[in-house]
């Protein structure tokens, strides 16, 4: 499948002779994507995809000219992958978004057993009132997670991935199952360019089929000493000799391709391959709008649950009991807070050297605003600044947010974009420094 990126292009065999002579630089990158664009515009690698590979021309014959949206996943596996789902190809695939763009987005689609156990142990953990750090109980839940997953990661299309969610909600399943995909096969009724019809009937069924195996997994999460004793198992291989996701990249992709890196770098052949920039801009304002929500109360023993990871443990240990934020001021214990998945986390950085900042130590809910800022401000300039803090000071960041313990910062929206006016008009004076061209970043 990806032979031609190994030695049958032009692209491969100008990579052995350069491999051979020289280093990889900045040069020697610039030009492996000029040879690497040459042969794929020749139609020499097939294990590439992008806006104009055949692939895409066909899109285009069927969807008229229009912006492509497109996965890097999409741009890194072979234009003649079929999703193992639903049976379709890459032109099958492919059908119209919301603004009349072309979509062509495929998913890693994974199981939620390693969130399950990380809530799980977090919550036992509470309830227990644990004293002490439990620091190899942290790392036996940190590595067993994917034992009770029913399947591997896979690539398939959105909306197989679509699918799973949405039978879920409809038929009001736990949060933590997720239909693998010989269970998605059973219900799912495809066809070209829209997305699935979804049969819940056969859905319901196929879940009553899998409640017991998942009510049984719930269960040694709940107990792990009692996994060694069952002989119950609910795992799902991928075929063998197959990639289950063959994206360039993806750690469970052949590493013998990790050249590709390395000369030519995946960020720079997703640009070159897939569409411009423009079509969906970010929001970068974002951050100082809308509601903010409050994060859950953290328990009462939550310092030996902390203190059970050793990268969190490292960062509390690292700063003195009466430490607090530079900025908004709060102390260690009201900065800890419940990560998305259910973890305790505790962060702080250090500043640059800028004169008003002076290597301070601040929070990860601080420096979170500062990057906040500091991306809407390069955004709106097309330049990026050399220094992430110099633009601003601790006063000034002090002065937009609303400070909350065990929660990121509130935002207030009229301080917040006086400042982005404020900071952009620095630039434009070069009050801060040199500032340099975002170019396309």
């Amino acid at each position: 499948m990806l032979s031609d990126l190994w030695h049958t292009s032009a692209f491969a065999r100008w990579r052995m002779k350069k491999m051979a002579s020289t280093p990889a630089s900045e040069e020697t990158r610039r030009e492996a994507l000029e040879q690497l664009l040459a042969s794929f515009r020749a139609g020499e690698l097939t294990s590439l995809d992008g806006v104009t590979s055949p692939v895409a021309k066909a899109i285009v014959a069927i969807h008229g000219e229009r912006p492509f949206e497109m996965h890097s996943t999409w741009i890194l596996s072979p234009q003649d992958w079929r999703c193992p789902c639903c049976g379709r190809d890459k032109v099958e695939i492919s059908r119209l978004g919301s603004k009349g763009q072309i979509l062509a987005k495929l998913v890693v689609h994974h199981d939620h057993m390693g969130e399950a156990i990380a809530r799980e142990f977090s919550a036992a953990f509470s309830a227990e009132g644990t004293a002490h750090p439990q620091t190899e109980g942290q790392a036996l839940i940190d590595r067993i997670g994917s034992a009770f997953s029913a399947y591997e990661p896979v690539l398939i299309c959105e909306d197989c991935n679509n699918a799973d969610p949405s039978a879920k909600q409809d038929l009001g399943l736990p949060t933590f199952f997720s239909f693998s995909v010989g269970q998605l096969k059973q219900f799912i009724q495809p066809r070209p360019h829209v997305p699935h019809t979804l049969d819940l009937s056969k859905a319901r069924a196929v879940w009553l089929a899998a409640q017991p195996a998942y009510e049984l997994r719930m269960k040694i999460i709940r107990a792990v000493s009692r996994a060694a004793a069952t002989n119950e198992h609910w795992y799902e291989p991928h075929p063998r000799r197959s990639i289950a996701v063959p994206v360039l990249g993806d750690p469970r992709a052949p590493s013998i391709y990790s050249w590709l890196q390395e000369w030519v770098g995946l960020d720079a052949v997703v640009k070159a391959l897939g569409p411009q920039p423009g079509l969906h801009r970010p929001d970068r304002a974002k951050w100082r709008k809308g509601t903010f929500r409050r994060a859950s109360p953290v328990p009462a023993n939550y310092l030996p649950l902390l203190l059970s990871r050793p990268d969190v443990a490292d960062s509390w240990n690292e700063v003195a009991s009466d430490w607090c934020c530079a900025v908004c001021g709060r102390t260690k214990d009201a900065q800890v807070y419940i990560g998305p998945k259910g973890q305790m986390l505790f962060r702080t950085c250090v500043t640059s050297r800028a004169p008003a900042w002076r290597r301070q130590r601040i929070c990860n809910h601080c420096r979170a605003v500062i990057m906040s800022l500091k991306e809407e401000v390069t955004d709106a300039l097309g330049m990026r600044p050399q220094d992430s803090y110099a633009h601003v000071s601790p006063e000034e960041v002090r002065n937009i947010i609303v400070v909350r313990p065990h929660s990121p910062h509130q935002i207030r929206p009229v301080e917040a974009s006086a400042l982005v006016d404020l900071v952009i008009g620095r630039a434009l004076r070069d009050e801060v420094g040199e500032w340099m061209d975002d170019g396309e970043d």
